[in-house]
């Protein structure tokens, strides 16, 4: 994909697609944002590859990384905010239907609910925190009444516990040969 060849992206598509679109789906709550997300993802992917980087770490935590930006950018965004509004507005006067459990229809959704669920209670809050809910650290901290440092030891656990739950799933035909 850095020497522009369109065949690295597809394939970066076909074999991340379904986690950053989980992913997505998970911080926005949304399919159709979530699939905004997901283009928007692979298009910053394909414009900036040269900033991939594989010293700095793996693909999937690259493209991410892409992803969470991109989603916490578009629930920020002004007309983002505006919709949400008028949601609610239309909600109160006529009702809206339950959204489906869109958790039986994906299975990397269901994996990585399965992993967060997995952790436990204050790592997850941790990784919610940061990764869902778009704080950082220091606002985590601030927020739980926390020292930083233990957040950051969270949130490092988290992460390091996840990455072995998941690794099958994010290197499939690697089966776990190589990880770090």
């Amino acid at each position: 994909m850095q020497l522009g060849e369109e065949a690295g992206l597809e394939l970066l598509y076909a074999r991340y697609g379904g986690l950053i679109f989980t992913l997505a789906l998970r911080i926005v709550g949304d399919p159709e944002l979530a699939r905004e997300v997901l283009q928007d993802t692979f298009l910053r992917c394909w414009d900036g590859s040269e900033s991939f980087d594989s010293a700095r770490g793996r693909v999937p935590w690259w493209l991410m990384g892409i992803a969470r930006n991109r989603a916490i950018d578009l629930l920020r965004s002004r007309p983002h905010q505006a919709r949400l509004r008028e949601r609610e507005q239309l909600a109160v006067g006529i009702g809206e239907p339950a959204q489906p459990d869109a958790t039986a229809s994906f299975p990397m959704r269901h994996a990585v609910v399965s992993a967060l669920q997995g952790l436990p209670a204050a790592q997850r809050q941790a990784i919610e925190m940061a990764y869902y809910g778009g704080f950082t650290q220091t606002e985590i901290a601030r927020e739980l009444g926390t020292p930083l440092g233990t957040i950051k030891s969270r949130t490092r656990e988290a992460m390091d516990r996840l990455r072995t739950l998941l690794w099958p799933l994010i290197e499939p035909q690697r089966g776990g040969v190589g990880r770090p």
